[in-house]
């Protein structure tokens, strides 16, 4: 029997709300995208006031912010924990280097190319690590991403190997601090705006459903197999999307960023920030940069700090620092009615008062 698309009714009752709930209304639609420009004003008038070694540190932190949220496309929305994400930021930093050793192409044409290059080398990983499922996948991907570490490691005369590549392959207009800084957070910024579409749209309402309910959704009708590969090569692209952005701030690309460990740190961004929430790894991607960042001045044990704090957040707060947020404004929003009723109230109490 063909497969038909479930309406966003039906996946909203797996779901188990509401289907404008599950869809999101125009109002907190708005409101997100609100708060999306305001940060990201924030983070550009940050970025043009600090010194130009912040700037830098900044943008890096920023860039970081794409790679979390395209992770977690997969990760919070989809419930697939990858541990292969790395491939695809490095496949991106790895077009704009060796196409520029290579191929002498120039940085804008490189840049194009890394996050289609990304997507297309997910389709096949994707197709075979989706065959499995949960930890299976996840360690399906590990090996994919050590695998990839070992092969850019050791193909000297193509990748450069250990030393990778090195030179100036960002134009000369990106080399200030500030105007790099600008670049970064412009394409930042409209690639998290495009993800924030994808899973606000019919797609993330899916992709959510299968997460909650696997079976509940197939049998409703829908391709799950084909849901989670397309989650999976949109994550590739803007995670090779972020791994060109690395190239403008290190002007660089070496095997390290292939590495399994490189693909856990998004997974522990979007932990940290919030797994469940859109904006959550984008909280949880600064402050793992910065946390990282400022901690190293003080203390080489400075993984056993953040360990320590991630290890914190799992078992008290599952929902990340952005959830918290949330539940305070909700306390709030709670309590602000309880404290009107009590103002209203006084003046009839003193009234009545012998």
């Amino acid at each position: 029997m063909a497969r038909t698309a479930p309406n966003d009714a039906a996946v909203a009752a797996v779901l188990g709300v509401p289907a404008s709930a599950a869809t999101g209304s125009l109002a907190s639609r708005v409101g997100r995208a609100a708060a999306l420009v305001a940060f990201v004003a924030l983070v550009v008038v940050l970025g043009l006031t600090l010194a130009p070694a912040n700037a830098l540190e900044l943008q890096y932190a920023v860039s970081l912010t794409l790679f979390a949220v395209a992770t977690n496309l997969i990760l919070g929305f989809g419930g697939l924990v990858s541990f292969g994400q790395g491939i695809f930021y490095g496949v991106g930093a790895y077009t704009v280097a060796l196409g520029w050793m290579h191929q002498s192409l120039n940085f804008t044409e490189a840049m194009v190319l890394a996050p289609f290059f990304g997507a297309v080398a997910a389709i096949p990983l994707g197709m075979l690590a989706l065959r499995t499922r949960r930890l299976y996948f996840s360690l399906l991907t590990l090996t994919m991403s050590q695998l990839a570490y070992v092969i850019a490691e050791n193909q000297t005369n193509l990748t450069g190997g250990t030393n990778g590549v090195f030179g100036a392959m960002v134009p000369t207009w990106l080399l200030d601090p500030h105007t790099s800084f600008l670049f970064t957070a412009a394409i930042v910024a409209v690639a998290i705006a495009i993800l924030w579409k994808v899973v606000h749209s019919p797609f993330g309402l899916v992709l959510r459903a299968i997460r909650d309910n696997r079976e509940r959704v197939e049998a409703l009708g829908v391709n799950v197999y084909a849901h989670e590969l397309a989650a999976f090569v949109i994550s590739a692209f803007f995670c090779s999307l972020a791994g060109s952005l690395f190239v403008v701030y290190s002007q660089s690309s070496y095997p390290e960023i292939l590495n399994w460990t490189a693909s856990g740190v998004p997974v522990f961004m979007a932990v940290i920030g919030g797994m469940y929430s859109f904006f959550g790894p984008v909280v949880g991607a600064f402050v793992y940069e910065f946390a990282s960042h400022y901690l190293i001045e003080y203390t080489q044990d400075w993984q056993l700090v953040i360990g320590a704090v991630l290890l914190a957040i799992v078992l008290l707060r599952p929902d990340g620092l952005a959830g918290s947020l949330g539940s305070l404004r909700a306390w709030l929003r709670r309590r602000r009615p309880v404290e009107q009723a009590t103002v209203a109230a006084a003046p009839e109490n003193a009234e009545g008062t012998p």
